[in-house]
Formats: C-alpha cells, sequence, structure tokens
C-alpha cells in the first residue's frame, strides 16, 4: 500500500510512481536518497523544499508537508518542526551554555534542554550561522550528549555515499584530525596531516586522496559524529 507522498508523485507523475523519485530529486537537486527517506517517513524536508514541491505539484506547502509522517530509524535521532532561522534555533533552551553570551550567574536559571536542534545543511556551510533556509535540507533533533557540540550536519560532496556528518566549526587545520574541508572540487571530509609546506587529506581508510597547498584549502570544521543511513 502506497502512502500519500507517494500517491502524490504517481498522479504527479502522470500516472507513473515509477522513476518519480529520480525525476523529483533532479528537480530539486537532491539525491534520490534523500528522496527515499523523505517517501518511507524516516526524514522529512524543510519548508524550502516543500515550497517547491508545492510549484511542482501545484499544491499549497502546507498540504506539501501533510504528505510526510514525522518516523526516524535511528531511536534517538528525530527531525523537527523547521524552526523560523538557525538563530532562532540558538535560543538557550535549544543550544549549548558555551554558545550563549550569559555570566554563570544567569546560565545558572537558564534550563537547557537535553536535546538540540541541528539543521542539515545542503551548501555554503562556512556561512554557518548565516545560512538561508533554502540551505537547509531538513532539521534534527539529537540528544545533547550525542551532539557532542556540533552545530550542523553536512555530507561529504565527494562521495557517493549518503552518510552525514556532525560538524563543529573549526578555521585552523588540525593535524591527525577528521575535518570538513573545502577543496578546489568542493567540500569534502578528509583527515588532516600537515608534510612540509603542503596539506595531505586521507580517507577513513587511511589511504591518500590528494595533497594540495595550503592556499588552495580551507579548513571548515571538525568533525565529531557521522550517521550511515539504513535502508
Amino acid at each position: 500500500m502506497i502512502n500519500k507522498f507517494e500517491k502524490q508523485l504517481e498522479k504527479w507523475n502522470n500516472g507513473v510512481l515509477r522513476g518519480a523519485q529520480a525525476k523529483l530529486a533532479r528537480l530539486l537537486h537532491v539525491s534520490t536518497a534523500t528522496v527515499a527517506l523523505w517517501t518511507t517517513g524516516k526524514r522529512r524536508p524543510s519548508k524550502g523544499y516543500a515550497a517547491q514541491m508545492a510549484q511542482l505539484f501545484g499544491l499549497d506547502a502546507y498540504d506539501v508537508m501533510r504528505l510526510f509522517t514525522p518516523t526516524t530509524t535511528y531511536p534517538e535521532l528525530q527531525p523537527v518542526q523547521t524552526a523560523a532561522s538557525l538563530r532562532d534555533a540558538q535560543l538557550p533552551e535549544n543550544t549549548y551554555s558555551t554558545d550563549n553570551s550569559l555570566n554563570e550567574r544567569e546560565e545558572s536559571t537558564v534550563p537547557l534542554s537535553n536535546s538540540v536542534s541541528l539543521p542539515f545543511l545542503t551548501c555554503s556551510p562556512e556561512n554557518y550561522p548565516n545560512n538561508k533556509e533554502s540551505e537547509i535540507a531538513e532539521w534534527w533533533t539529537v540528544p545533547r550528549r550525542y551532539a557532542k557540540g556540533a552545530k550542523y550536519l553536512f555530507r561529504d560532496e565527494l562521495e557517493t555515499l549518503d552518510d552525514l556528518y556532525f560538524i563543529v566549526p573549526e578555521k585552523d587545520f588540525l593535524e591527525g584530525k577528521v575535518m570538513l574541508i573545502k577543496t578546489p572540487q568542493g567540500y569534502t571530509v578528509k583527515r588532516v596531516s600537515r608534510q612540509h609546506n603542503k596539506i595531505a587529506l586521507y580517507t577513513g581508510k587511511n589511504t591518500l586522496f590528494k595533497i594540495f597547498r595550503p592556499e588552495e584549502l580551507s579548513a571548515v570544521g571538525i568533525v565529531i559524529q557521522k550517521i550511515s543511513p539504513v535502508f
């Protein structure tokens, strides 16, 4: 039995469900895996993507969001309702005490939630926290202890895998650390190693990816957690 979103995809694709997910992914410039997660209810699209689908389907954005059920395969990781902006998600009850300009006395009076809201960014992670809504695929609620200070999630643009990485912003290259790096080809997650006057990037299997001149790269953040989707 197909769900509401699949019925809409079928209707939109001239009565044929087959190939509709791939067609939508191309038009929205997202991976087919992302659309598959929306279809199975494991993730919910952001308001930006809902608005784009509303135009494609000839529906209201609110009606599009009603096509999805907020469920997840991860017991402690749940999609959340989209916040108005990244800064709205940084309210005391939804963030870390180190994010706030409160003094110790004021911090002691602010109840912190056991969970935090993190945006899954689709581009320009260097702009955090000034990313636009259109640059956010979805919001995640994760346990504070699991997030470990992460500010957002991002995917390696140079890999074909759909792994998501929890990122803490960092602009210095840290020896031996797995980092989110901006290269001339795009953003990638690799371990950093300085070699004389150059920087070598290694994969998770300790295989050399490529050697760059320092001016070719920009450090964006440290990877503190990885999630591999289960289909």
